[in-house]
C-alpha cells in the first residue's frame, strides 16, 4: 500500500511530536494568561455585556497576530507550519499523490514547504474559545464584582 500524503509530508519535513506538544502547551499557556489578564482589565474598566466580549475578541486577535508575526520572523517566512502540524496532521501544501511538491512549496525558496492549515493552530488553538474564554469570564466577573 502506498504511503498517504500525510506520511509523505512527515518523511520530507518531519515534526517531532514532543516539540509540537511543547509548542501547543506554550500556546495554550499564552492564551490562558492573556485572556485572564484581559478579563481583569475588562473588570477594572467596568465593561459590560457586548463591550466586554468585544474587548476579549480584539485582545485575542491582537495577541494571536503578534504571536503569528513572531512565528513568521523566527521561521524565516515559513509561518506556523514550522512549529505546528495543523489540522491535517502535518500534510504539506502543494503535494501531489506521488509525493512531489509542486513548485518547491510556497515558502520562499530553498526547498521550503508549508504545512496546510497550521495557521489555525495559532489563531484558534490553545483554548481560545474554551478554557481561555472561561479564564476571561472568571477574571472579568471576579474583579467586576469586587469593584462594585
Amino acid at each position: 500500500m502506498p504511503p498517504t500524503k500525510q506520511e509523505l509530508s512527515l518523511l520530507i519535513n518531519p515534526l517531532v511530536p514532543e516539540s509540537v506538544q511543547h509548542n501547543n502547551r506554550t500556546l495554550t499557556s499564552l492564551h490562558s494568561l492573556t485572556s485572564f489578564l484581559l478579563g481583569l482589565t475588562a473588570g477594572i474598566l467596568s465593561l459590560q455585556s457586548t463591550t466586554g466580549f468585544l474587548f476579549y475578541l480584539l485582545g485575542t486577535v491582537l495577541v494571536s497576530g503578534l504571536f503569528h508575526i513572531l512565528l513568521l520572523y523566527r521561521s524565516g517566512g515559513l509561518g506556523a507550519g514550522a512549529y505546528f502540524a495543523g489540522p491535517n496532521g502535518g500534510e504539506i501544501e502543494g503535494m501531489d499523490e506521488k509525493g512531489f511538491v509542486m513548485g518547491g512549496g510556497r515558502g520562499g525558496g530553498k526547498g521550503a514547504v508549508l504545512r496546510r492549515g497550521a495557521w489555525r493552530d495559532v489563531w484558534f488553538g490553545g483554548g481560545v474559545l474554551g478554557e481561555a474564554l472561561s479564564g476571561f469570564v472568571l477574571g472579568w466577573a471576579g474583579v467586576g464584582g469586587v469593584l462594585r
